[in-house]
Order: structure tokens, then C-alpha cells, then sequence
């Protein structure tokens, strides 16, 4: 396909010729030698990760160009055994805590799980178009949706991703400049998997036929054996310059230190809106020093834009200055350039939403770090199933036990922070994508979490401008009304 632009030869013929020597010969002349990095992107890698904590596939998917497919945590019961242990916190003498908090969480996930789907057996009668299977699917589906605050971000995790060589070079550099070692070795994997022959299921099948043919034709089996390689092959000339990149590294760095040198703080209590639709008329410089800041704080949006809105330009041209002084010859430009960014939300949501929200690659995301800073969600119907007391208790002594390690080990700590500790991401977007993110995320089916917060921020943005939102099809939750539209 990227001999298109270099040749006036059909497809046909130019697979005809097509051999691993020629193949090599061109990536490295026009992808290597002349950074012609489009030609990569007719490459289309297909990856399988399994067994990686929640906390690390959230890093390997904030990935714009390409396509994921996760275990869910709203259909799929998750496996008590199965988190990931760090190796630092392992070998230091809060091993045994560690253990013990993420089998006190799993424990706890399993005795919510059990208790709401007796709940809602109880709150919602079976109907007589359902059969006793579809039923209990629901009733655990929906439980599912309230025990899930539980689960720990290091819980184990599969999903499968398919990008272009291109994009996979950019994502294995982020990788590999993580802070998180699990997260730097999962892009050492990805590498190696994505320049090496791809799983072929028929190709044992094939080998053993190929072995017969030796000694009759081994010519033609030599052969034949040749051009089932070439099928199968990976793209090592293509994934390549996949080096950590102080950039990209150093960014959310800057962001904290000019954060706490501007006295940005978190605000104190719980009573921070969910949604909070930035409507000030900021200036593209003025957003983009904010945005930087906001990566490296826990603050709002709206109070860093106030105080960068009243620096000098010496100021904001030193922040600006101190991020693109790190740029090298092959570095994009990061997420916090795309200004302006339109219609700007600052949400504070639980992880689990999070997780969810994240799929809106299209659009601007800019990530805070997770934490435990901003309390914890409550998820609704435990208090009337009476779940709260065994609920509050373990998110209470998951918090204490991510302080304690956390002192020693704050990375790997946050691997034990429950789904339903909340975070900050500003979402950025234009008209349409702000169409798109409201309807499917208020709709019926959708978790009750997000629901709210993508609800309250079409209302405040109707408020706003009417007009712009008239036709938009936001749907308010009746929880009673949809429980079994899913």
C-alpha cells in the first residue's frame, strides 16, 4: 500500500513482487532514511495484552489513533486472585500489607456483589417476558455496577489493540518513559510482539504438511515455506525510534512544579462539583499554560485559569518555554497544544467512570494524576441494601494502606487505590463531539455514574447556549425505568 506513492504500478503487481528483501529496502530508504513516517501507517498492528493491572491499560489506551476492545467490569465477575503485585512493594516490608488490603478489597467486591443482586431480586420482580437466565444476567450486571467501586486499579486486565506501526511507535515510547515499571515492560513486550511473527493458528497445521513435502519436493516446499513467512511477518523496519522521550516524560513535572509555585491547591471537602463546564473566555495562550499546570495538579481547571490570567507574558512565555525546550526532532506536539480546545469540562469522577469516559479518544484529554486526595464515590442503592458500613471500612482501610506505602513507594501504591476513589480529566471538545459524548453516555444501558455527570454538564452548557444544544438528545436517568434496558 505505501508503494502507492511511489510508483505507478497497480496493487497487484507490486504484491506479485513483493518479497521481505524488497520490503526492508523500502522502509528503510523512504520510513528510516527520509522520516516519510505516513508509510508506517499502512502497517496495521494487531496486539493482544493480557494479565496487566487496570491502571497500566489505562496508560497503553490514551492512544488516539486506535482501537481497543477491554474486559469489562460491568459484565464480567473479576477473579479475587487476580491483581498485580509490584516488585518493589513485594520485596519491602509492606509486602503483607499490600496482600492483605487487595484480598480485603476483592472479599468486599464479592460480599457487594452477592448482596446487590439480593437486593435487586427483592426491588425488581422478575417480568414475565424475561426467562429465568435473562433475569439473573440483569440482576448481576447491575450489581456489578455497584460492586465495581471496589476493585483495586492493579486488578488484571485483557484487551486487545490495533494500531498502525506509526501510532504503535509513539505508544511504545510512552511506555517505556513511564514511571510505572510494569507499565515500561508491558512497552518492551508490545515491541518485541509487534516486530515478531504474528500467532498463526493454522501455521503448526501447515508446518506439518510443509515437513512431509521435504523429502518429495523440498524445493517447492522451501519455497512455499518462504512465502507463508512473508504472510506472517511483524514490521521491525517499521517500529522503530521507539526510545523513552524526555518530553512527553517531563511534561506533567513542569505542570506540579509551576502549580505549586503559583499556590494552586486543592480545594478542601467533598462538595466539589462532578461536572464543571468552563465557559470563560480565555485566551488560546492563556488555556495553554493552564492546561500544562492543571496535568501537574489536583486543582480545578477554573482556578488555574484565574491565576495563569493574571501572570505577565515573561511568565507564561517561561512555562510555554520550559515544556517545548524538551521537544526533540521526532516529538509530536503533546494534547495540551490542541487550543483552543472549544467547549472545555473539568470533571471529577470515580475511576471506574473514568475508565468508561476515557473511549472518547476524539476528543481533548488531559489526565491528573489519581489519588486518593479527592474522597471516594458512593455508589447508589448500597445504603438501602445495606452494604454502606462494609463499604466505607474498605475504602477506608484501602486509603490508610495507600498513605502507608505510599510514603515509600507512591507509584506502586496506587495500584491498591479502589475504582471508586475519584479524579480529575478536562475533556475538550467541539459542538459535534460534545453531541456525541452527551448522547451516548446519558442514554439507557449506561453506567448511572457517568450518566449524571455527562447530564448535569449538558445542562450547564444549555444554560449557556441554548441554541447550541436544542437538538442535542440528552436523556435524564430514571434508574427504576431502565433496569432491564440492559
Amino acid at each position: 500500500m505505501a508503494k502507492y506513492s511511489r510508483s505507478s504500478r497497480s496493487i497487484k503487481e507490486t504484491i506479485d513482487e513483493l518479497t521481505e528483501e524488497k520490503s526492508a529496502e523500502f522502509h528503510e530508504k523512504w520510513v528510516l532514511g527520509y522520516g516519510d513516517s505516513s508509510v508506517a501507517d499502512m502497517a496495521v498492528v494487531a496486539v493482544a495484552v493480557e494479565n496487566v493491572s487496570i491502571l497500566a491499560s489505562k496508560v497503553l489506551e490514551d492512544n488516539r489513533i486506535a482501537s481497543y476492545q477491554e474486559k469489562s467490569t460491568r459484565y464480567v465477575q473479576f477473579d479475587s486472585s487476580s491483581y498485580f503485585r509490584p516488585t518493589a512493594v513485594m520485596a519491602s516490608k509492606h509486602a503483607d500489607l499490600y496482600v492483605q488490603t487487595a484480598d480485603m478489597l476483592f472479599a468486599t467486591y464479592e460480599k457487594v456483589l452477592a448482596g446487590m443482586i439480593e437486593h435487586y431480586r427483592k426491588s425488581y420482580p422478575k417480568p414475565d417476558e424475561l426467562t429465568d437466565k435473562m433475569y439473573e444476567a440483569k440482576l448481576k450486571a447491575r450489581a456489578l455496577d455497584v460492586a465495581r467501586y471496589l476493585l483495586p486499579a492493579g486488578t488484571l486486565t485483557n484487551f486487545g489493540m490495533i494500531m498502525s506501526a506509526r501510532a504503535l511507535r509513539h505508544a511504545i515510547s510512552k511506555m517505556k518513559g513511564s514511571t510505572l515499571a510494569e507499565v515500561r515492560e508491558i512497552g518492551n513486550e508490545v515491541e518485541a510482539a509487534a516486530v515478531n511473527p504474528a500467532y498463526n493458528p493454522h501455521r503448526e497445521k501447515i508446518q506439518t504438511i510443509l515437513e512431509g513435502l521435504v523429502e518429495k519436493a523440498p524445493d517447492e516446499a522451501a519455497a512455499l515455506n518462504e512465502s507463508l513467512k512473508l504472510q506472517i511477518k511483524g514490521a521491525p523496519t517499521l517500529v522503530k525510534h521507539t526510545e523513552p522521550k524526555p518530553y512527553f516524560e517531563g511534561i506533567q513535572g513542569i505542570g506540579k512544579r509551576y502549580a505549586e509555585e503559583l499556590g494552586v491547591a486543592m480545594p478542601k471537602g467533598k462538595d466539589q462539583p462532578r461536572a464543571d463546564y468552563v465557559d470563560e473566555h480565555a485566551s488560546p495562550e492563556d488555556e495553554l499554560v493552564a492546561t500544562i499546570i492543571y496535568s501537574g495538579s489536583r486543582a480545578p481547571f477554573r482556578e488555574i485559569l484565574a491565576k495563569v490570567t493574571a501572570l505577565d507574558d515573561a511568565k507564561k512565555r517561561e512555562i510555554i518555554t520550559a515544556v517545548q525546550s524538551r521537544r526533540g526532532e521526532r516529538d509530536w506536539l503533546t494534547r495540551h497544544f490542541e487550543v483552543p480546545g472549544g467547549f472545555i469540562a473539568d470533571l471529577l469522577i470515580d475511576y471506574g467512570a473514568f475508565r468508561d469516559l476515557q473511549r472518547h479518544r476524539v476528543l481533548t484529554q488531559i489526565n491528573q494524576p489519581l489519588g486518593i486526595d479527592h474522597g471516594y464515590e458512593m455508589p447508589r442503592d448500597l445504603e438501602d441494601a445495606g452494604l454502606k458500613p462494609l463499604f466505607d471500612k474498605a475504602m477506608k482501610d484501602a486509603a490508610e494502606a495507600v498513605e502507608a506505602i505510599g510514603k515509600e513507594h507512591p507509584d506502586d501504591a496506587t495500584y491498591l487505590i479502589p475504582l471508586g476513589f475519584r479524579k480529575r480529566t478536562l475533556f475538550k471538545m467541539n459542538l459535534r463531539e460534545l453531541h456525541h459524548f452527551i448522547e451516548l453516555r446519558s442514554k439507557s444501558g449506561s453506567h448511572f455514574s457517568y450518566r449524571a455527570v455527562v447530564y448535569d454538564l449538558y445542562e450547564q452548557v444549555k444554560k449557556a447556549h441554548p441554541l447550541l444544544v436544542e437538538h442535542l438528545r440528552a436523556v435524564k436517568m430514571d434508574f427504576k425505568a431502565d433496569f432491564y434496558k440492559r
